[in-house]
């Protein structure tokens, strides 16, 4: 039988500390946070490993992934999400980085494009008792758009631009996390935005797929 409790561990020791990822409240969240439970298009053996993860079914769902572990919490503790704080979470796949970020902030809303995945979601976290995140389904590329804006925004995956209906769902003040490629280079980025602009900061270099096509800049030549 899989040890997945020590596999667990191993994840938070062996990969995201090694990360310089030392704030406790996100350690305890990859510590607690049962990653296999999401694992319904990976293949277990591959669960805890330091990997970009795909789902097993790259054609139905145009090649999407997980973030490795690591990098995901580094730039949850770069971002610097607060407790009070309202994130929506772009490509929530199966609901685990929803999951994870429960544990850092007051709500999230998970955002997915395919009714599978939404209903996958809905069903992990319902088993997990956890009651501070909605699961909503649309278009990636239109975000989620609600009352009141959002702290943060984490896109997770590459993109070249961050569409501007996203720009508009978060407040005055508040940021877009993801990785913005740069010819083959990718950056882990912050967005923050201050009135009607928004200002781009480089952090660590990291080069991930795109999270949809939708998020590539379309070429402005045609052949």
């Amino acid at each position: 039988m899989t040890d997945f409790n020590s596999m667990r561990v191993n994840m938070v020791n062996n990969q995201i500390k090694p990360f310089a990822v030392t704030n406790p409240v996100i350690l305890d969240a990859f510590a607690t946070i049962p990653r296999e439970n999401f694992g319904q298009f990976i293949i277990e053996s591959a669960i805890y490993t330091d990997n970009i993860l795909y789902l097993n079914q790259k054609k139905k769902f145009e090649s999407r992934f997980y973030l490795p572990a690591a990098v995901f919490a580094k730039m949850i503790q770069i971002a610097d999400i607060k407790k009070h704080e309202c994130v929506l979470d772009i490509g929530c796949l199966t609901g685990y980085s929803s999951a994870i970020l429960s544990k850092i902030c007051s709500t999230v809303d998970g955002l997915e494009q395919h009714d599978e995945l939404v209903d996958i979601s809905k069903e992990n976290i319902k088993k997990l008792g956890i009651e501070n995140i909605n699961i909503h389904h649309g278009n990636l590329k239109d975000g989620y758009m609600k009352k009141e804006l959002f702290d943060a925004i984490f896109i997770n995956g590459s993109v070249d631009l961050v569409p501007q209906p996203i720009n508009d769902q978060v407040k005055d003040g508040g940021r877009v996390i993801t990785i913005k490629r740069e010819g083959l280079i990718g950056y882990m980025v912050i967005y923050k935005k201050a009135g009607d602009y928004m200002t781009q900061i480089n952090h660590f270099e990291i080069t991930v797929p795109y999270i949809t096509k939708d998020f590539m800049r379309k070429s402005e030549f045609a052949f």
